[in-house]
């Protein structure tokens, strides 16, 4: 047609013109260019599955129950005021480093039992004005380490002796190594005058090289307490044959002996040997060591043998009351067994002077140390 009909057919036909028109309408409808003014309301049934790029301001009220495989790295401003019901089990790895500034001002009701390993060494600057109505009864400061006492001659006893009070009292290394016969200062160093043997070359035959007299307890030498009396001998050949009596006395100035009990020497060379005893209550008080080769314990405690060394250490003792208390009966010393007369079968004939007592020297064919019958 040459003019078209303003209103468009509602239902267009399926079959187009055989004909078409060659000539365009005379008046077209111009299409809009800029979008309306006032768009619709009401938003439509059938959205578009396009969204559009500026996403909502007001989000679902049924949110997705899977979360976001890369969630958004800046939380929110507002954080919840209900929290979670399963936190976290691992602790954050920068907590913070400054404690709080106003702590309670509560104490724990549940005080710790276990007091501190490392106590302050500052003292309370308000200590309590309150003095304690149950104070203790025992010093809180321990009294002086009772120490060694190194003895030195006395001109006057003829003998070491320790003039202070001490934990022990020792002659030292010096004052009695050897014997009269060799190396020996000061022979006889015995309160009685007791003399060595005449025979005998140091550290080949018998000698006392040193005295030690100690408390078992550590405290001072006190009356009560225990003592241990410790000699350091030189033993000639096996030592079988040599034996020490051990004695004490109450009274330096007086001295009667008491005997406590005899050692066999145990071995050759350099022996150390010891016993113990009850300390009388005296003041100054001394304590023997008889050396001897065979023979027996005598009365005087004097054995004068030929090979023989005695030797006494004086020492001063507190009373009593000082220190511990009074320590309980010594050990006593076992007795020690007859010397078996075999044993003078092993003395050669470079050593005939020392087949005595219990031997006897044979001369002749069949010459030799025996024993004596």
């Amino acid at each position: 047609t040459s003019i078209p009909t303003n209103n468009p057919t509602s239902s267009p036909t399926n079959v187009p013109s055989i004909s078409p028109s060659h000539y365009p309408t005379q008046s077209p409808i111009p299409p809009t260019a800029p979008p309306s003014t006032s768009p619709s309301t009401s938003p439509t049934d059938t959205p578009t599955e396009a969204p559009t790029i500026p996403p909502t301001s007001n989000p679902k009220k049924s949110p997705t129950s899977v979360p976001t495989n890369s969630p958004s790295k800046s939380p929110g401003v507002e954080p919840t005021d209900a929290p979670s019901n399963t936190p976290t089990n691992m602790p954050t790895a920068s907590p913070i480093p400054a404690p709080t500034k106003s702590p309670t001002k509560s104490p724990s009701l549940e005080p710790t039992h276990a007091p501190s390993t490392t106590p302050t060494k500052l003292p309370t600057g308000s200590p309590s004005p309150v003095l304690t109505s149950s104070p203790t009864s025992q010093s809180t400061s321990l009294p002086p380490t009772p120490t060694l006492v190194v003895a030195t001659f006395d001109p006057s006893l003829n003998v070491p002796k320790c003039s202070t009070v001490g934990s022990s009292c020792t002659s030292g290394t010096q004052l009695l190594n050897g014997k009269g016969s060799n190396l020996e200062p000061n022979p006889p160093n015995t309160l009685d005058m007791c003399s060595d043997g005449l025979v005998g070359v140091y550290h080949s035959d018998e000698s006392i090289d040193e005295i030690k007299v100690s408390t078992v307890d550590g405290g001072p030498l006190r009356g009560g307490a225990m003592a241990e009396i410790e000699v350091k001998i030189w033993a000639w050949n096996d030592g079988s044959a040599d034996t020490a009596d051990f004695y004490y006395a109450t009274n330096a100035n007086a001295p009667i002996w008491e005997f406590i009990g005899s050692k066999r020497a145990g071995g050759p060379d350099l022996q150390t040997l010891k016993v113990q005893y009850s300390i009388p209550d005296s003041r100054l008080q001394a304590v023997r060591i008889n050396f001897r080769y065979l023979g027996s314990r005598k009365a005087s405690a004097c054995s004068g043998g030929t090979w023989d060394d005695v030797d006494d250490l004086v020492f001063s003792a507190a009373g009593a009351g000082a220190g511990a208390a009074s320590a309980a009966a010594p050990p006593s010393v076992p007795p020690l067994t007859p010397m078996d007369s075999s044993y003078c079968t092993t003395i050669d004939k470079f050593h005939k002077d020392r087949c005595v007592d219990i031997c006897r020297w044979k001369k002749g064919r069949k010459g030799g140390c025996y024993p004596k019958k």
